[in-house]
């Protein structure tokens, strides 16, 4: 069956640096990402993690390859174990970030593709595109606020250098 794409954009008053260093370390993508709990594992190309989730009342986890990264440009996990039960509806699901600078500013693009296992899961596509669109614009929102905490942080260690 053929691959559904799903993608969000934000944009964001922030650097390149600050926001790929927000989705590139592990440690600090756990702390913001939304249905995140936990990261053990490293994000660097052909890297295996695993990632504790919980999405709504379901916790389980993840096991995610790292397939793509083009320093402060893209990073793209596939997931290979998913324990929460959308692996079993698809194949080839892939999850990531691509991010540019435009005018000073930071667009950030979350994007997850897959393909549908069967003709039951390619019926159910508006609604898994309407629950991805949800929690992908949740995970942005999450990184916004990271970005901008860290931001905050930094004004205020300018101001009050002599």
């Amino acid at each position: 069956m053929r691959e559904v794409r799903i993608a969000d954009e934000l944009r964001l008053d922030a650097s390149v640096d600050v926001v790929w260093h927000a989705i590139e370390d592990p440690e600090a993508h756990a702390r913001w990402h939304p249905f995140v709990n936990a990261i053990a594992g490293g994000h660097q190309l052909r890297e295996i993690r695993s990632c504790t989730v919980k999405v709504g009342s379901k916790e389980g986890t993840t096991r995610e390859r790292c397939d793509e990264r083009e320093e402060g440009v893209r990073i793209t996990w596939a997931i290979v174990e998913d324990s929460t039960g959308f692996g079993r509806m698809v194949s080839d699901w892939r999850s990531g970030f691509e991010i540019a600078e435009r005018d000073g500013c930071t667009n950030v693009t979350a994007e997850s593709t897959f393909r549908p296992n069967n003709a039951l899961v390619r019926t159910m596509l508006p609604v898994i595109r309407r629950k991805f669109h949800r929690a992908q614009r949740a995970i942005l929102r999450g990184l916004q606020e990271a970005v901008e905490a860290e931001r905050g942080a930094l004004s205020s260690r300018v101001r009050e250098s002599p």
